[in-house]
């Protein structure tokens, strides 16, 4: 077995390329091109019945890539000297002279065509790392956006604890949560995912926040705040992207939570002695269907109740073998840590979904939230 010393570098001389570390690209090319001029040289020395000088066009096409034209110009001449050196096969006079020169102006020819070519590579791989770059910024610039969208404290509601945390799958995410305190006491909880991943899909959050935000003091019924945002949605995009979306309104005095579910992944309320309850009353998902009629419905909650909102990236979450986490995986983990708090919970099921997964890449948005009820 190779010792692990030049196992280390050999693996970073076979990584060595133009976009992963320039300076060793260049020292591992030289090294080539060297090795490919005495390599041909040898071969020009011992063979004695044609003249091998076409083969030098080989490294010095090389060097012409990696290398500024004088030097490969040099080595052009460098390689007509060994030719001419070390070659057994010779003419003379005139004839010697003149034949020289022709194979240095073929060098000299190659060397320079194929500098061209490599200058416009480099000219269009500097053009396409600039674009890159501003891309990458604008990108995080969105992204930065997006977490100020997000809800910077959670709200303090007496008999009630909340937490809420997102794992987007790229820098920007589709999914979105968010509380909404209202003027009678009450507070909005929500959960949303917009259709698709990354920046496509982030941009729908603004209009989701600003409407929410607007529209959510305005209608009495959870129900028929979700018809009017429908509506909006449908407007905004077409009808060609959707969101699924979870609203429901905390009453603190009564514990109760009024809820209309606009085909998201129902939430699950977890209670002792009983199995999981699907909030999943309500309609299809927001933006496909104009003037689509929206049922609420209301739950009671109890002391020691939990409940927990969450996005597909959780439950569809696929192992190595190609097994998704499901909702079943869900409930248990929730209902065997019934004493932790709701921050601790939202930790639990992150990494209980990140230890199913194991070595498989996420493949989509992960938000979480959970209620619980002291």
């Amino acid at each position: 077995m190779m010792p692990p010393r030049w196992s280390n570098i050999l693996g970073r001389v076979t990584s060595a390329g133009p976009y992963v570390n320039e300076r060793l690209s260049i020292v591992v090319l030289t090294s080539v091109i060297a090795a490919g001029i005495a390599a041909v040289a040898y071969a020009d020395r011992s063979v004695t019945s044609l003249s091998l000088a076409s083969l030098y066009f080989l490294p010095l096409a090389l060097s012409a890539l990696v290398h500024p034209l004088r030097i490969s110009i040099a080595l052009s001449i460098v390689c007509l000297a060994l030719h001419d050196l070390l070659s057994p096969v010779r003419d003379t006079g005139i004839r010697h002279f003149t034949g020289d020169a022709a194979t240095l102006l073929g060098y000299v020819f190659v060397v320079i065509v194929v500098n061209q070519l490599g200058a416009q590579r480099r000219r269009l791989a500097d053009l396409a790392a600039k674009q890159r770059d501003e891309l990458a910024a604008e990108i995080n610039l969105a992204a930065e956006v997006q977490q100020s969208i997000l809800p910077r404290s959670i709200p303090t509601v007496p008999g009630f604890e909340f937490a809420a945390r997102m794992y987007p799958a790229r820098i920007v995410a589709g999914d979105y949560y968010g509380f909404i305190e209202l003027a009678n006491g009450e507070v909005a909880v929500v959960i949303g995912d917009v259709s698709g991943k990354g920046v496509a899909a982030g941009l729908l959050m603004p209009s989701i926040e600003v409407t929410l935000r607007m529209d959510a003091p305005r209608f009495p019924g959870t129900n028929d705040l979700l018809h009017a945002f429908n509506n909006v949605v449908h407007q905004v995009t077409g009808g060609h992207r959707f969101i699924s979306l979870f609203y429901g309104k905390l009453c603190a005095r009564s514990r109760s939570l009024e809820y209309t579910n606009a085909g998201h992944n129902p939430p699950l309320l977890v209670r002792a002695g009983a199995d999981p309850s699907r909030l999943d009353q309500g309609g299809p998902v927001l933006g496909i269907l104009p003037d689509s009629e929206y049922r609420r419905d209301v739950v009671t909650l109890c002391q020691g109740d939990i409940l927990v909102l969450y996005t597909d990236g959780v439950v569809e979450a696929e192992s190595s073998t190609g097994e998704e986490y499901s909702e079943k995986r869900l409930a248990t983990i929730v209902s065997s840590h019934p004493h932790e708090s709701a921050e601790e919970l939202v930790e639990s099921i992150y990494s209980s979904v990140t230890q199913f997964r194991g070595t498989t890449p996420q493949a989509d948005d992960m938000t979480l939230l959970v209620l619980k009820v002291l």
